[in-house]
């Protein structure tokens, strides 16, 4: 199943969705340096995104495996949302996956999350992806609320896992079993 698909989103605009091209690697550099400063929800901050032959590489990398899938939101041209699943390359755990999402501040709310979300979780199922997870900030409460949602359940919280200008937080590990 290869993603390549236009959806609607709560304001009324046109989205389209599909996996992510060694081609695109600039304007993904440019989304996420954009991205990365607009939130501290994200662990990456921006100086330490990928440079776009970094980009181009990890998109042959998520291209050539079975078990990965990274995919682009567009609005027009603009890059508005991320989504990479990667799965393990080893044999005993290839059945897992890692999330990670990104959505450009302007579209947060309008359900590019959820629509991401939904095609990664149906992308799994046909990959033979049983488990999926992903760590989040406790308090991105947005983002905890779309993960349960979508029928992920907090497995653990790993504490004073990363640093924001508040102070230390927790991690919580959340999965979806499939």
């Amino acid at each position: 199943m290869s993603v390549d698909k236009f959806f609607t989103l709560k304001d009324g605009r046109g989205i389209f969705v599909r996996e992510a091209f060694v081609e695109d690697a600039e304007r993904l550099h440019e989304f996420y340096v954009k991205v990365t400063s607009e939130t501290e929800f994200l662990i990456t901050l921006p100086e330490e995104v990928f440079d776009v032959a970094s980009e181009r590489n990890l998109i042959r990398i998520y291209r050539s495996s079975y078990n990965r899938l990274y995919l682009i939101a567009f609005y027009s041209t603009q890059v508005i949302g991320t989504l990479k699943l990667a799965g393990n390359r080893r044999k005993r755990v290839a059945h897992v996956a890692e999330l990670s999402i990104a959505v450009k501040k302007d579209f947060w709310g309008l359900g590019v999350g959820s629509i991401l979300m939904q095609e990664a979780i149906e992308w799994a199922k046909e990959h033979e992806i049983k488990r999926i997870e992903l760590t989040v900030v406790d308090s991105n409460e947005r983002a905890i609320k779309l993960y349960k949602k979508f029928g992920f359940i907090e497995e653990c919280r790993m504490k004073m896992a990363t640093v924001l200008s508040d102070g230390f937080h927790d991690l919580i590990l959340m999965a979806k079993l499939l």
